[in-house]
């Protein structure tokens, strides 16, 4: 754990090389909690929890898109290790990974004690602080490694697959120079000929034009547009 998280253990009078008369027996890590077996004795132990709060997924999903923004941060997950500055995401989204105060902590023990943190407490505490795998944070922080590697996953897939710039339809204010055109030069396959006496025949005698506003053609928003001033009946 970072050094923030060893200050918040400071603050709760828990220090290395401290050893609490129990040990833990099962470590549980999962969202939003850690929850330890503590034994004291051959028949008598006690459960409790750490409880740290999750992140939405409105944090979630812009953390994951900054790492796959991040090729080496990517590239360090996905083939599972934590970048040693992987705080610096969540720190941009203005939450911290790590706990950096003891009050962000919540602490329960079945213990019939009153001290918080109790000795039982103290041992869960310390193996969560040794927890070995890197991962351990995030699941506390509401995402665990599956989840979190298949969310940077998909996002990675959807960079990777996204359409390039130049093949979405463009904005009427970039075809403006060619509004009227034809085509290339001598292309006489895209004139078309329109229905005797039709008075939206204009709009028929030209290919379909590339510019759309708000995804209608604009050859669409125009015939309203002739049949106003033809007097035709819609």
């Amino acid at each position: 754990m970072t050094d923030g998280f060893r200050r918040a253990l400071g603050e709760l009078g828990v220090h290395k090389g401290l050893v609490p008369p129990c040990r833990v027996d099962t470590l549980t890590i999962g969202p939003g909690a850690a929850v330890a077996v503590v034994r004291v004795t051959r028949q008598r132990f006690y459960d409790v929890r750490i409880g740290l709060p999750t992140f939405g997924k409105q944090v979630w999903t812009a953390v994951a898109a900054a790492i796959v923004a991040d090729e080496a941060a990517k590239t360090a997950l996905l083939d599972g290790r934590v970048p040693d500055d992987i705080d610096r995401f969540f720190a941009a989204e203005q939450v911290p990974l790590f706990p950096e105060a003891a009050w962000e902590l919540s602490l329960d023990c079945t213990c019939p004690g009153t001290r918080v943190p109790c000795d039982h407490l103290v041992a869960g505490l310390i193996a969560l602080e040794e927890e070995a795998d890197p991962f351990a944070i995030f699941a506390l922080r509401g995402r665990d490694r599956t989840a979190l590697l298949e969310e940077i996953g998909r996002q990675a897939g959807a960079r990777v697959t996204a359409p390039p710039a130049e093949t979405e339809t463009p904005a009427l204010d970039e075809v403006m120079d060619d509004f009227f055109g034809w085509g290339p030069a001598g292309d006489v396959t895209n004139m078309r000929r329109p229905r005797a006496g039709d008075p939206l025949g204009l709009l028929d005698e030209v290919p379909p034009l590339k510019a759309a506003v708000d995804g209608t053609s604009v050859t669409a928003l125009l015939r309203p547009l002739y049949r106003a001033i033809t007097g035709q009946a819609k």
